[in-house]
């Protein structure tokens, strides 16, 4: 495990979470069919992408007693942008901070699964610069895309909008609080689009009048077919990572996909969903923020006892990764 991370410190940023039955009431929508989470947060009129994922990059920081001018890296994992990607999140929340000329800045895409792909990122990176600090950091705006009056998009009323970030090392003398081994991935292409804006873009560029070109949709996929896909992303990337650590954790942080499907997924990694860190029905679904808040409430709370299971998905792509308390870093 010589090329492990350490996990110098975590940062949220949640703005104000109001249920999401009321709201959808409020819209003139029935929300008795809905059952997904409770609560979602939804942006302030001056929060987005890069100023929320700055405060969380700033309380990370703060968290990790580690000066932005020590970062080597910063790479930001939402899917959210404040404008077209010319334009850069991680280099606007560098600016933002005070980093180093010789930071690098860098926009992943990886749907909700970004954050998970961004540790794996960080420790390579790390690993072949010789070390050194860097800065992980995913925020969402995403409310204003989901149709709250549309059953057909059940499914996006529990997202929310908020950012997380967590600092990560190789190498140096800083504290750690926990040791991120790695992480194995499975892609299910057939997926892709599964949730889509559909404008904006070459195919499509301008919508037509009097359609949002914002508004996020839901395939008509088979939910049954669905399901086991889910299933086999989780599964297969568990046996993966289960392969390369030979080791099986009995307690998980996890993005926050639906109730329903967290169930499927406790039953298929074998861990009860008692286990799980679960912060859905406060928060909502986040994205790729939800796993950055599950460590965020683990790591605060105090040493880590037992190795973590550190998992997430979007639609094309499943990811298990292992995180272990640092006084058993060397053998997971």
């Amino acid at each position: 495990m010589k090329d492990a991370l350490s996990i110098l410190g975590t940062g949220v940023y949640l703005p104000p979470s109001q249920p999401v039955r009321d709201m959808v009431r409020n819209m003139g929508q029935d929300p008795s069919v809905y059952k997904g989470w409770n609560n979602c947060c939804h942006a302030l009129d001056d929060d987005h992408p890069s100023t929320m994922g700055t405060a969380a990059l700033l309380a990370a920081l703060d968290d990790a007693n580690v000066a932005p001018t020590e970062l080597k890296l910063v790479l930001f994992a939402g899917m959210s942008r404040d404008y077209l990607p010319s334009w850069s999140v991680a280099t606007e929340i560098m600016q933002e901070c005070g980093t180093s000329p010789h930071c690098m800045g860098l926009d992943m895409t990886a749907g909700c699964l970004g954050a998970l792909t961004a540790l794996d990122m960080a420790q390579g990176w790390l690993s072949t610069h010789g070390g050194g600090v860097a800065a992980i950091v995913a925020a969402e705006r995403w409310t204003y895309t989901v149709d709250y009056t549309s059953p057909d998009s059940q499914g996006l009323w529990g997202h929310s909008d908020g950012a997380g970030a967590v600092i990560v090392s190789h190498q140096t003398s800083h504290a750690s609080k926990a040791t991120f081994c790695g992480a194995e991935f499975i892609a299910q292409n057939d997926l892709n689009g599964t949730v889509l804006i559909n404008y904006g873009g070459t195919r499509n560029p301008i919508a037509p009048p009097g359609v949002a070109p914002f508004e996020r949709k839901l395939m008509d996929l088979d939910r049954k077919n669905l399901r086991q896909q889910y299933s086999d992303g989780y599964a297969n990337s568990f046996e993966a990572l289960k392969a390369r650590f030979d080791s099986h954790p009995q307690r998980v942080v996890i993005n926050q996909t639906s109730k329903l499907f967290l169930q499927m997924i406790a039953s298929v990694i074998d861990v009860p969903i008692e286990n799980f860190i679960l912060t859905g029905d406060e928060t909502g679904h986040v994205g790729s923020v939800d796993i950055l808040i599950g460590l965020d409430r683990l790591l605060q709370s105090g040493p880590i006892p037992e190795p973590y299971l550190v998992s997430g998905s979007t639609p094309y792509a499943f990811g298990c990764g292992l995180l272990v308390p640092i006084d058993t870093g060397e053998q997971p």
